[in-house]
């Protein structure tokens, strides 16, 4: 059975706070990594207007992935949507982004990561906090529910709303865009 993911992410002046009254609710370090993203666009740019991921993600420079999530539409933003990862020797990195430039992709952006996740189970749903620290813009954190295909829409998005209002985010401001294009704009800026 496939699970899905929902996540709501925020940008924030520190992390700190979130990180304690994530202990505190007895939320678990479960890992850090160092994550170095490289995310690629078709030539007209269709994949950022309808944030299809097509990602290469390289993690402590021990493992890479190739992740793909199809187009977003209102339904897969508000309740998650799948995502296809594929497992790829670090050393491969060049001649993926050969091949994914033979089939016509571009280079869109590409950042480092710093992440601490913090976990706890319940009820069969799975219950994660991103502490995210992206090298050059700041600190961010996104919480996310992973559940299996048979839990509902609606009770996705009631699980995931109750999680959010059990922490106070009062240093935080809801993030509506994807690092990706968060990362982009960062540096297109300082590149002007």
């Amino acid at each position: 059975m496939n699970v899905i993911e929902l996540e709501k992410g925020f940008v924030l002046n520190d992390n700190h706070q979130i990180k304690e009254q994530a202990i505190e609710k007895g939320f678990k370090l479960a890992h850090e990594v160092e994550e170095t993203d490289t995310y690629f666009t078709d030539k007209d740019k269709e994949f950022v207007r309808t944030r299809t991921c097509l990602r290469i993600r390289k993690v402590n420079s021990e493992y890479m992935e190739l992740t793909y999530k199809s187009k977003s539409s209102q339904d897969t933003e508000r309740y998650g949507k799948k995502e296809v990862n594929i497992q790829i020797k670090p050393t491969d990195y060049e001649d993926l982004v050969t091949v994914l430039q033979g089939l016509g992709f571009i280079k869109y952006v590409e950042f480092t990561k710093y992440r601490k996740v913090y976990s706890k189970k319940d009820d069969n749903i799975e219950y994660n906090i991103m502490l995210d620290k992206i090298k050059g813009i700041g600190d961010f954190a996104e919480f996310e529910i992973i559940t299996h295909e048979d839990v509902s829409n609606s009770e996705r998005e009631k699980r995931l709303a109750d999680f959010i209002a059990d922490f106070n985010m009062t240093n935080g401001v809801e993030k509506k865009k994807p690092y990706r294009d968060i990362a982009k704009e960062h540096f297109d800026k300082i590149n002007i």
